[in-house]
């Protein structure tokens, strides 16, 4: 028997809610993606949830997005946990509109990825992987639980290559994690409490996973230019800082690639002992610095363990590794340690090995990373190339000396959830900069790292035509570019 359309999308809906797969007080997609997910109009779809409106099975305002609605629930399901009442009241906030978006569209095969911080799979070094296991003898690859602290051989690796950054530590300093990710996790659930003070550099990328937000901390930011220009007096004398940390990227920044000079990395070390304020560093992009010799990490000149350091192979040998480190003093490595152990009994044992062998023999680790430099400064300068030509007129930005990101900022204020959307539509994904800062709203983070060279071009024309028929930039901008 026939069924119309819009009886058809009524059937659907319902049949997802008996099953669990939509539960109360989740969003239902847009009219219009809701058009192109059943190919009809939107006159359609708009029939279909009125219906549903009026049976209060959804609800909703008029022109704002549809729920399942609380009020009928018991109608439409059996004895089902209603998982949306706990993940509503989660203290996690990464409902974040972009980052939700982001995190599900990067793995949408159609879509070109234009902000995505993570290595393209052709520079991900495989085939160096399979040889390593193939050369793998039996007795020395072990796929039982490793110590608390980590691999005692990855220790001692990790260890070797930290002595070439001019950080000085031995195996008790260093405690093995899941990335660096888990290495902030940590930090939050092992060292930090409610009242604890979070000074981070704006923008910044622990914006972008909130790791320290759920914890109802006093997240302080202040601005990587009032850093520079308050260097020998960046914290209020009036203020306590009990309990508190100050975060940063101090090498290749992450999203403005931003990199302190040497003597303000000294002198930000100095304040914060003034302080009394421990130092977290995230160092995960210092060994992809192009042109010259990587600058020295932070915790090279700590002599007083008050810094924790962060660092993996995430962004520098495959982010499916999950290998990464703290160095830290060697009671509180320690203490970082036990609390992993409770969690996840530690990271993989073979990742573990991997990661020794990796940077065990320079072949791998000093090769790779000649090579991987050298691809990603080819796809930088063609991306520079593009924005001069397409984005001129929209802002500025300036030359990145190494990693992976260019910081744009419009000259102009600009709707970016629009664009955001706008751009999506027609599969192109961008990382907008309030994932950074709250008050980046017309700012975008590009990257060169994910993206295929041959894409970069046409991308960003593409995106460049987008902003220039649908938003109009006001006249008085266009012609006066300054591309840094």
């Amino acid at each position: 028997m026939f069924k119309p359309k819009y009886k058809q999308i009524i059937d659907d809906i319902i049949s997802q809610i008996d099953s669990g797969d939509l539960e109360q007080g989740m969003q239902l997609p847009s009219q219009r993606d809701m058009a192109s997910l059943y190919q009809v109009n939107r006159s359609t779809v708009i029939q279909a949830l009125d219906i549903l409106k009026s049976q209060g099975i959804i609800e909703g305002r008029e022109k704002q997005r549809l729920y399942v609605s609380g009020n009928t629930w018991h109608t439409y399901i059996k004895n089902n946990i209603n998982w949306q009442n706990y993940i509503s009241h989660s203290t996690t906030k990464n409902n974040q509109y972009f980052v939700q978006q982001i995190n599900k569209l990067e793995f949408h095969t159609n879509m070109i990825r234009l902000g995505t911080g993570e290595l393209a799979p052709d520079l991900i070094p495989n085939e160096q992987f399979k040889e390593i296991l193939s050369k793998c003898h039996t007795p020395v690859l072990n796929t039982n639980y490793e110590p608390p602290q980590g691999n005692l051989k990855l220790r001692e690796a990790v260890a070797q290559y930290m002595q070439k950054s001019g950080v000085s530590c031995t195996v008790d300093h260093i405690c093995i994690t899941s990335g660096a990710l888990q290495g902030l996790k940590l930090i939050a659930d092992g060292l930090l409490i409610p009242q604890s003070k979070i000074i981070v550099e704006s923008p910044s990328y622990i914006n972008s996973i909130r790791t320290w937000h759920n914890m109802r901390a006093d997240i302080q930011q202040i601005s990587i230019s009032d850093i520079k220009s308050n260097i020998n007096n960046i914290f209020k004398a009036q203020s306590q800082y009990t309990n508190s940390i100050f975060y940063c990227i101090p090498t290749l920044h992450n999203p403005t690639q931003h990199s302190y000079s040497t003597e303000e990395k000294q002198k930000i070390i100095m304040q914060c002992e003034q302080h009394g304020i421990p130092i977290v560093e995230d160092n995960v992009y210092g060994d992809l610095y192009f042109n010259h010799e990587r600058p020295k990490p932070l915790k090279s000149f700590d002599t007083n363990d008050n810094i924790l350091y962060l660092n993996s192979l995430s962004k520098t040998v495959s982010p499916g590794l999950r290998v990464g480190w703290i160095v830290a003093k060697p009671s509180v490595a320690a203490h970082l340690a036990d609390l992993k152990m409770q969690n996840d009994y530690g990271a993989s044992s073979i990742s573990q090995y991997i990661a020794t062998q990796w940077l065990t023999h320079p072949q791998y680790h000093d090769q790779h990373l000649k090579m991987l430099k050298n691809q990603l400064l080819i796809k930088r300068n063609l991306f520079l190339e593009s924005l001069k030509k397409y984005f001129s007129d929209f802002g500025s930005w300036s030359t990145p000396e190494g990693s992976f990101y260019i910081w744009f900022q419009f000259k102009f204020s600009i709707d970016m959830k629009r664009l955001f959307d706008e751009a999506i539509a027609e599969n192109i994904l961008i990382n907008p900069g309030e994932v950074y800062d709250k008050d980046a709203r017309d700012c975008i983070r590009f990257s060169y790292a994910y993206v295929d060279a041959e894409d970069i071009d046409e991308t960003l024309k593409h995106l460049s035509k987008i902003i220039q028929t649908r938003f109009t930039p006001p006249s008085s901008h266009i012609g006066k570019g300054n591309h840094g």
